[in-house]
């Protein structure tokens, strides 16, 4: 490890190599690729849901295929990796980075993480709430605080509420772009929407996401998980995860700015 970090202070090809690496490993990590693969269905989706009735099934056809290809997962995955080097690279947090992603290449972070993946197993949400509803003992209330940090620290239910209101944004811009002048949502409407959307979301998911990992961490001791809650919030981690979550938004948006501007383009 000692020479991956001088490797990533270093200048010229090995330094752009070492960091290069160490972005890749952190999207790996966190799964960011499947993260970002979820963006395109989700937009053609809400579309065909909000798309007026007006709207010919040809345009419908060519906003779904603008949508797709401004949302390619491997140009998202790209434009993430990317953003992610140039943040450190711009604040000097290339060692950060490097440090990072050999911290969620141990054993504890790739077990915590992979946990969290358990969320879309048949019949979590029956047994989620069977959960919750359990006496709220001392050792649970302490793990609950400990989470409510951890969630803060990888910055959470900043990523999930950022990812919605960025692919809404992306979803109001191509329906205009399809739609007939009539039909469009003007600017105040749309900022009251994504205001509405982000308050919403936000305090469902304070409430929501401390009492999902504590049910997903379960079954893990109390020393790993003050381990793994001590790992995320190394200053390493925590710059890592909050320029993680910029990159990704970062990515989203400007896709979401080119569905409308393609639409227009191929019409």
């Amino acid at each position: 490890m000692g020479a991956l970090l001088l490797a990533g202070c270093a200048t010229g090809p090995a330094g752009t190599q070492a960091q290069t690496s160490a972005s890749n490993r952190v999207l790996a990590a966190y799964e960011v690729p499947d993260l970002l693969a979820q963006a395109a269905p989700a937009v053609s989706q809400s579309l065909d849901k909000n798309l007026p009735d007006d709207v010919a099934d040809a345009d419908r056809q060519r906003l779904r295929d603008v949508v797709f290809e401004a949302y390619n997962p491997q140009t998202l995955q790209a434009d993430v990796a990317e953003n992610l080097r140039e943040q450190a690279s711009s604040t000097g947090n290339q060692q950060a980075l490097v440090v990072a992603a050999e911290q969620l290449d141990t054993p504890l972070a790739t077990k915590m993480i992979g946990l969290e993946s358990t969320t879309g197993q048949a019949n979590f949400a029956q047994d989620f709430k069977a959960f919750v509803n359990e006496p709220a003992t001392a050792r649970r209330k302490e793990r609950l605080r400990q989470i409510d940090a951890l969630a803060q620290d990888m910055q959470i239910i900043e990523l999930q509420t950022g990812f919605n209101v960025t692919l809404l944004e992306a979803m109001i811009r191509g329906r205009n772009a399809a739609s007939a002048p009539e039909y469009q949502v003007d600017q105040p409407r749309i900022d009251q929407m994504v205001s509405e959307t982000r308050n919403n979301i936000e305090g469902k998911l304070e409430q929501r996401v401390p009492l999902m990992l504590l049910y997903v961490y379960r079954d893990v001791s109390d020393a790993e998980l003050q381990s793994y809650v001590q790992l995320q919030d190394r200053p390493e981690l925590v710059w890592t995860n909050q320029a993680l979550k910029t990159a990704i938004i970062d990515a989203l948006s400007s896709a979401g700015e080119r569905v409308a501007e393609n639409f227009q383009k191929a019409s």
